[in-house]
Order: structure tokens, then C-alpha cells, then sequence
């Protein structure tokens, strides 16, 4: 009975694309790298390892201490063998210290931060962050998706900060999504008094941001975006038109 049984090792590499193209990716490489060379040669194919999304460990494992030990194997053992592969990274903020660390992701240009503090924004979106030095001119696609906790006595301060670090830091960035809960309200003109020459980009063509109302989106479409094209935004509160702030010169 033994001799019918076929072993997935026994498989030639066509079948096992096969198999693999119907599994989860993030499953497919903490399960079957570095078992042998020939299933490393299957996975670490660009198929599977050009968009990694580590925040799907957290949606179906509740076990801190396993979410631990899987983001550890990413980090220490199939990362380093994939990193020239990956092309976009979706990851809990929390976790990005440990993944960026670990390797160089030399064709990296999307990237999603889920859960993020806005705090971490000085040491991520620095101008001396190491982040910043090796992905200046690389990351095109970003979006950041702020916690649901954000302090309300200091959300714009901070918010502001991170809104204007992002555009200025970021030399080729051209899709921009920064998420924020709606049950944050901000201060009228959240960009009132913030220079074109400190909160400006001449490369993003999408952006999606919330703000206050209309006469925030006025600052930001007073050619400080020169090459927007795309601007959906989610504003607190719609007044009356007649009260619309003049286009700033």
C-alpha cells in the first residue's frame, strides 16, 4: 500500500506551481521554505514573494506568543532569502522596525502601515531615518492607516506633523492614502499657516486624506501638488459655500 502513496517531494516543480498558486502565500513560505532545495526553488519564486502581507497572521491566529514566532521566522529566516523579490509590504506598524531591519528590499515601492501611532512618524518619516535614506526616492505607493486611538487633545498636532513629513520627505512618492477614523474630528484649516515650501510634492498624483472641511482642501489644491490628478477626501463638516475661504495665494 505504501508504494502507491506519492510524496509532494516526489512532484515534479509544473505540478507544484500548480498547488502552490492556489494557497496563501504567507502560509505557502513559513510552511514549505527550507524544507529542501528544490521546494525553495518553487516558492521563492516572484510569484510568491512579490507581495507580502503580514497583517493576515493576525487575522486568523489570536495567540500573541504564535503571531510571535511567526513574524520571527519571517524576520530571521524568509525575508533574507526573498527580500530582492518583494515589491509591496503590508504589515502592522508595530512589527516594521524588526522588517525593515532584517533585509534590503532593493524593489520595494508600495507600502501599507496598518495601525499606525502617529508618534512613530519621527523615527520612521525622519529625514535621518535610515528608512527615509534607503527609500527616499524608492516607495511610490504608501498608505497609512492610523489607529483608532489617537490622543484627541493632540490629533492635529500630530496629524500635521506626519501629513508634512510624508509629502516632503518622500521625493517619488505618487499614491497617498492616510486613513483616519472618522470619529476624529479635526480643527477648521488643519493646513492654515503651513508653507507650500514646508508641505508640498511635485510627484503625487493620488491622494486620499481627511480633513475638516473645504476650505482645507483649498490649501492643498493651491499648486502645492502641481501634478495631483486624483483627490478623494473625507471631510468632518460641509458649510455653506458662501463662507468659503478665498484660494490662498
Amino acid at each position: 500500500m505504501n508504494d502507491s502513496i506519492v510524496s509532494i517531494l516526489d512532484l515534479p516543480n509544473e505540478i507544484l506551481l500548480i498547488i502552490f498558486k492556489k494557497l496563501n502565500n504567507i502560509d505557502l513560505l513559513y510552511s514549505f521554505i527550507g524544507i529542501n532545495q528544490q521546494l525553495d526553488n518553487v516558492i521563492c519564486r516572484i510569484d510568491f514573494t512579490r507581495a507580502i502581507d503580514l497583517v493576515t497572521i493576525s487575522s486568523y491566529e489570536t495567540d500573541d506568543s504564535k503571531i510571535d514566532s511567526i513574524l520571527d521566522r519571517f524576520c530571521l529566516h524568509i525575508l533574507p532569502r526573498i527580500h530582492e523579490h518583494v515589491e509591496c509590504h503590508t504589515i502592522e506598524a508595530c512589527f516594521f522596525q524588526c522588517i525593515f531591519h532584517t533585509s534590503n528590499y532593493i524593489n520595494l515601492c508600495k507600502l501599507t502601515l496598518v495601525n499606525f501611532e502617529p508618534n512613530m512618524a519621527s523615527h520612521i518619516f525622519h529625514k535621518k531615518s535610515s528608512f527615509i535614506h534607503t527609500f527616499e526616492h524608492q516607495i511610490s505607493h504608501l498608505v497609512v492607516m492610523f489607529i483608532d486611538n489617537i490622543p484627541e487633545a493632540t490629533i492635529d498636532n500630530l496629524l500635521i506633523h506626519n501629513y508634512v513629513s510624508i509629502f516632503a520627505l518622500l521625493r517619488n512618492l505618487k499614491y497617498l492614502e492616510l486613513n483616519v477614523n472618522d470619529v476624529y474630528s479635526f480643527l477648521p484649516t488643519l493646513f492654515n499657516g503651513v508653507s507650500p515650501l514646508r508641505c508640498f510634492s511635485p510627484s503625487i498624483i493620488h491622494l486620499r486624506i481627511k480633513l475638516n472641511n473645504f476650505d482645507d482642501c483649498l490649501y492643498l489644491l493651491d499648486g502645492r501638488l502641481s501634478q495631483l490628478h486624483t483627490f478623494i477626501v473625507n471631510l468632518d463638516y460641509i458649510h455653506d459655500p458662501s463662507r468659503m475661504l478665498p484660494i490662498p495665494k
